[in-house]
This record gives structure tokens, C-alpha cells and sequence, in this order.
């Protein structure tokens, strides 16, 4: 037996500061029923039936042997029969007599799976993840789980059984012994021995550790020795790749180690990171879009006030006093609790080796979203930054990957664009066909995973090709965005003058009214350039049409409700041309701070010069005062969502560039700062030009 020994040890890196089922058949007490009657029926204990209106009853009970009143009220009698007849059959018999308010078969229940383990009741996580619960599906098989980390202990008792061959890559040697206690600790939350009689329990008993060690006895790693951890961990077979650590860099190497892995069949579970109260910057591996990053919560099912919070959290799981195996350097193998994300991350590692368990068949993305799926939604209602879809619980995500039509739920939308509604019909693969809403958005549900090819039909034979991909699930989802270049492209034709407003001989197009106040207001040429098409009507990002007119450098909407000088929007052109582009800006790495730059929390970017003077001179004229202040800047041009990095323009060139929401900075030495002509580039993309 162990000697029971607590400790709180300060660990690095991530550790801080439906209806319902009907009963098996084995669990039906053979011949027993219980039985509500209505208040002028009764039973004797030979089952006899007293009342005047009970034939009906007394005929349905002609097997009964006896029958005993139940201490519960009611009038409810435990009956038991003569025969083992089904009491499923027997039940459903009583329930169509009249009299009878219920019967049902008496069910046998027993406790829930809980191991023997000594130290069971320091894991207050167990319970409030479900674990005991799920432990009555599975337990786990040898589902292997890689522990990227400090290593692992070899002689710690609720591990050495469990370890496959692991790899050291400081030492480079087959040997990745732990030197820390950090990488022990999370070990043995995804996969201690349980019901051994001795410490703690891990969340997938039956699951297999792989010990990859790729931080040091300081608890730090460099990229090149992660990333080549995880690609071992990945060619070893290992389905589940759990990792500890984490920084706020998003560096090449290491997306592409996980790009690797995930390809290859692993799930990747990361902490997301304890830097809540240090700018609560993304941590990566963690915010990499296929990884499942796991922030942390408490007994109360709290954020943890340390665990980082952001767009990028996909679930929580306890974090807050977590026990499990430790090593330390003066005592060897012992036990202890410790704070993190390092402590809820394995956790879920755990889960995903329960539920691989039960479907080996789901691939890493469709088991991320049948964990996502499960969890127990705790914060604000939907998906939030702090908890992401919810606390983790495992049993729900079993059931959810027992269900049979779990991969038939998938859907297909979006809305159409530069055609009438009613003149369009969208056909999916197949030949399924559906006809957009009146706002013109359509939608395809309850698809199995695959390749699906989308066809928009429109007016005079005009045509749209889509192609998108869903893995199956209720959470696989694809947008579509179809537009009808043909019926745009009329509006990009040059025109002649006309007699009212200004003729751009340089274009063929004229600005006039609301149109020609706003771009002579702020700034003209050099901030929207000339335009280059006509006005024409465009269906929006929020499903509404607008009048619209294109410039080289930007889109004018006219909202005639709202009061001037807000009735002319500019639209989000630089986001409009990342996404063209296939560039998901928000999900791309934030930025550390940097003196000498304004540093833009909402986006995590620096504005730096020469950038920073030209966006600060800059912006709407809102106010009429010579100047322009901070909201004025940033009504023109929006939040950087990049860095400034050195890009190849359409004519070749290298310049060093920077996207914000509304535009693209370009620096052109002697010549200045100058705006990127993003009206000529999206229309050239979409084929108007």
C-alpha cells in the first residue's frame, strides 16, 4: 500500500497560478412489475383486486402471485407472477388495462463502475467530467496515447504497466525518463492504471502511453525538437497526441508537424495556455484550427482566473486542485495536486481514447467534434471564449458516438448573389435540389461525410460551381457564397457622361450623389481611387440589398436609413480579399508588443511606421475639426489583422505590406505609404473584370 502523500508542487510550463434508453434485458427482474392504480382499485397481497370496476384488471393479473404495497404513495404495488413471463410484454399488457396508471418492469440497478483506486476521492474532476458514468460503457482499449512532455516516469506504479516505447529527443536516446514531474503528472491524468488498489485512476484506463520526451528538466522545448516529437509520435501509430506546452508564436515548423500527425490519424489535444492576466495571448499548438484546445475551469465549473481565453477554445475541462502521479527529484514516485491548463488538456486526451475506443472508425476531425458535441454547456449560451462549447463530459460524448446516423448530419449552406431568388435553383451532387429563401440562402441537412459538387442555375442559363467538404458530423458545416459573375459583369463596362454628377475618363464611370459627397468628404483619389463600375444593386453580408458602386481601392453601400454621415458604408475590403484568397486572418497567430508601435489589443497586431503615421493621419471626417482622431482612423481603415511583412504584389515587386479590415498598407520607399488597389483585385478575382 502506498504511503498517502499530498503535495503541491509548482510545475512549469502550463501549470499556473432524447428519451431515454430502455433497460437491458439482463437488468429486468424476471416476473416483477410495479404498478399504479387509480385510487379506487387496491390489491391484496394474494393480488386479488378490490373495486367494482376492476374485471379488466383482475383478468390482466390472473398470473399475479402476489402483490405489495410500496412506501412511496399512490396507490403502487410491487407484483410478482406466477411465471418469468417478459415483463416488458406483461407491462405494456396492464398499461392498455383500465385502472392502471402505470406498470413498468421492475429494473435491477446496481453502483456505477468505480475502481478501487486508494486515492479516488482526491479526483473531484472524475465526477464532474462524467467519468464514472462513461466508466459503465468502456474503460478503455489499448488506444495509444503520446505524451509529449517531460518524459515519464518507468517505476511509478500506476504508469510502468501502461508504457509503450517512448523516444528522448534532448537526449536522443530510447529512454525518455521524466526529470521534471511534469509530463508524469499528465500522463497519468489520460491514463493512470484504475482499479488497482493503489493511488489514482486515469480517465481511459485500458489506453496505452507512448513517452515522448521534447521539453527539459526545466519544463522548455524548442521547435525543432516538438515538431519532431510529434512526428514520431504520429509515425508510431499514436491516435491521440496530448501536449502540455505550448507559446505565443505561430511558427511554420510546428503547424506543419501537426498537419503531419493529423493527417496520419491523431487527435491533438493542447492546453490552451495560463496567460489570462499576461496579455492572454493564443497559445499554440493549442489555437492551430485542428488541434482541440482545452482551457480550464474549477469545482463550480468557473474559468480559472490564469486559463487563457480566446476565439480559438474549443472546450474546458477542471483545472483548478487536480491530483494525480507525480516524480519529483528528492521523492521519486509520489502523488499531488497542481493548477493549469496542463491539467485539463490530458484529460480530454483520456476522453478521445474512450470514445476511439468505442468508434476506432471516426477520423481526428469527427472525433474532435464528438467531444465538442458532448460538453456540458456552461458559460453563455452556444460556444463562448472562456469554455468553448462547454465543460467536457465524457459519458454524453460516448452516446453521442454510439448514435447510429452519428456521421449523417452534416449540411451544406449559403446564399446566392447577383441573381433573383426566385429565378435560381441550387443542385447538390445526386441530384437534390432546393430553391433559396427570398434573401436568397439555401441549405442541404443531414449529409454523410465526403466531396459534394454544388451547381447554382440562374437566369439565361447562367451558371455557379461550388465544391465543399464535410466530415459527417452535426458540427460539420460548409458555407457557400454563390455569386453570378455574368449578371455583375455588366455593371464593370465603361460607360459615357452623363449629365449629372463627375465622368471619369479614366474608367468610364461617373460618381454622383450620396456616392460623390462621401469619396469627395474623405479623401478622394488617394484613399478610394476611381471608380470602376456603375451603381447596381448587391446583396450584402447580412443577407439585405444595397446600392452599391466598386472603386480601385474599395466598395461604397448606401444605407439611405441610416442619418448622415453614416447613410455610405465602406465595406471590409481587406478581410473581403483574404478571404477571396483563402486566408483566415482571424484564426492566424496575435502578436507580442513592441516598443516604438501601437500595439491594437482587439486584433493582437503592432502598427508600426511608417504604417502607424499614415493610419493616424488619416481617416473619415466625422467631427468637421481639422485632424483626425483615433475612431475617425479607424472608421476608414478598421484594426490591422496582419503584421507587416514583405509580400509579392500582382506586378512582381516585393514591398512590405500590412491587411487591415478596410485596406492594405503598401510602403514604396521615396514614394511613401500607399493603399493596395483592392477593389481592382477582388473584382479581377471573381471574374467582373
Amino acid at each position: 500500500m502506498h504511503q498517502r502523500i499530498l503535495a503541491t508542487l509548482l510545475l512549469l510550463m502550463l501549470l499556473a497560478p432524447p428519451e431515454p434508453a430502455a433497460a437491458a434485458p439482463d437488468r429486468l427482474l424476471a416476473g416483477e412489475l410495479v404498478v399504479r392504480l387509480i385510487p379506487s382499485l387496491q390489491l391484496t397481497p394474494t393480488a386479488q383486486v378490490i373495486g367494482s370496476s376492476g374485471g379488466a384488471l383482475a383478468a390482466a393479473l390472473r398470473r399475479a402471485a402476489s402483490a405489495a404495497a410500496l412506501p412511496i404513495g399512490g396507490n403502487t404495488y410491487r407484483i410478482r407472477t406466477t411465471d418469468q413471463a417478459a415483463p416488458a410484454i406483461l407491462a405494456a399488457q396492464l398499461n392498455a388495462t383500465p385502472g392502471v396508471i402505470f406498470a413498468e418492469p421492475n429494473v435491477m440497478r446496481r453502483q456505477l463502475r468505480i475502481p478501487n483506486d486508494e486515492l479516488l476521492a482526491e479526483q473531484w474532476a472524475l465526477p464532474a467530467i462524467a467519468a464514472f458514468d462513461a466508466w459503465e460503457i468502456t474503460t478503455g482499449a489499448a488506444i495509444p496515447i503520446a505524451v509529449l512532455d517531460t518524459g515519464v516516469s518507468p517505476t511509478h506504479l500506476d504508469l510502468k504497466e501502461k508504457l509503450l516505447p517512448g523516444y528522448d529527443f534532448f537526449n536522443r536516446d530510447d529512454d525518455p525518463r521524466d526529470d521534471d514531474g511534469h509530463g508524469t503528472f499528465t500522463a497519468g491524468l489520460a491514463a493512470a492504471a484504475g482499479d488497482n488498489g493503489i493511488g489514482i485512476a486515469g480517465v481511459c484506463w485500458g489506453c496505452t502511453i507512448i513517452p515522448v520526451k521534447v521539453l527539459d528538466r526545466r519544463g522548455r522545448g524548442d521547435d525543432a525538437t516538438i515538431a519532431a516529437g510529434i512526428r514520431w509520435a504520429a509515425d508510431q501509430g499514436a491516435r491521440v497526441i496530448s501536449m502540455s506546452l505550448g507559446g505565443p508564436e505561430d511558427t511554420r515548423v510546428i503547424r506543419e508537424a501537426v498537419d503531419y500527425a493529423v493527417a496520419r490519424g491523431a487527435v491533438i489535444v493542447a492546453a490552451s495556455g495560463n496567460s489570462r492576466a499576461e496579455g492572454n495571448l493564443p497559445s499554440y499548438p493549442a489555437a492551430y484550427p485542428n488541434v482541440l484546445a482545452v482551457a480550464a475551469v474549477g469545482p463550480a465549473d468557473q474559468p480559472a482566473t490564469f486559463s487563457t481565453s480566446g476565439g480559438f477554445i474549443d472546450l474546458a475541462a477542471p483545472g483548478v486542485a487536480i491530483f494525480s502521479t507525480l516524480w519529483s527529484r528528492t521523492q521519486g514516485d509520489l502523488y499531488g495536486a497542481a493548477n493549469g491548463t496542463s491539467a485539463a488538456s490530458p484529460q480530454v486526451a483520456g476522453a478521445a481514447g474512450l470514445v476511439l475506443t468505442q468508434r476506432p472508425d471516426l477520423s481526428p476531425d469527427q472525433l474532435a467534434d464528438v467531444i465538442r458535441m458532448g460538453a456540458d454547456d456552461i458559460g453563455a449560451t452556444g460556444r463562448d471564449d472562456e469554455t468553448g462549447f462547454g465543460r467536457l463530459n465524457i459519458r454524453r460524448a460516448l452516446d453521442i458516438a454510439a448514435d447510429p446516423a452519428l456521421l449523417m448530419r452534416s449540411r451544406i449552406e449559403g446564399v446566392v448573389r447577383g441573381a433573383p431568388a426566385e429565378m435560381v435553383t441550387i443542385t447538390l451532387a445526386g441530384g437534390l435540389q432546393v430553391r433559396p429563401d427570398a434573401n436568397g440562402f439555401f441549405r442541404f441537412d443531414q449529409l454523410p461525410p465526403g466531396n459534394y459538387a454544388i451547381e447554382a442555375s440562374g437566369p439565361a442559363g447562367a451558371q455557379v460551381r461550388a465544391t465543399a467538404y464535410v466530415n459527417g458530423t452535426a458540427l460539420g458545416v460548409a458555407f457557400l457564397d454563390l455569386g453570378f459573375a455574368p449578371d455583375a459583369r455588366d455593371f464593370f463596362t465603361r460607360g459615357t457622361a452623363a449629365g449629372e454628377g463627375i465622368y471619369f475618363e479614366a474608367t468610364g464611370h461617373t460618381l454622383r450623389g450620396a456616392f460623390q459627397f462621401f469619396w469627395e468628404t474623405h479623401g478622394g483619389l488617394p484613399i478610394f481611387g476611381y471608380p470602376i463600375s456603375s451603381e447596381f444593386i448587391e446583396r450584402s453580408d447580412d443577407g439585405r440589398d444595397y446600392l452599391v458602386q466598386y472603386f480601385e481601392r474599395h466598395r461604397f453601400e448606401y444605407h439611405p436609413e441610416n442619418p448622415v454621415p453614416y447613410q455610405v458604408q465602406i465595406a471590409r475590403m481587406g478581410d473581403l480579399m483574404l478571404q477571396q484568397n483563402g486566408i483566415d486572418w482571424f484564426a492566424s497567430g496575435r502578436e507580442a508588443p513592441q516598443p516604438g508601435c501601437a500595439y491594437i489589443a482587439e486584433t493582437g497586431h503592432n502598427l508600426c511606421e511608417p504604417f502607424l503615421s499614415y493610419w493616424a493621419g488619416h481617416g473619415l471626417e466625422l467631427d468637421g475639426i481639422a485632424g483626425k482622431r483615433y475612431d475617425e482612423s479607424l472608421a476608414l481603415f478598421g484594426f490591422p489583422i496582419t503584421p507587416a511583412q514583405i509580400t509579392s504584389m500582382p506586378d512582381g515587386r516585393l514591398l512590405i505590406v500590412q491587411w487591415f479590415e478596410r485596406a492594405r498598407f503598401e510602403d514604396h520607399g521615396p514614394d511613401g505609404v500607399l493603399l493596395g488597389l483592392l477593389g481592382n483585385e477582388l473584382t479581377r478575382a471573381r471574374g467582373w473584370r
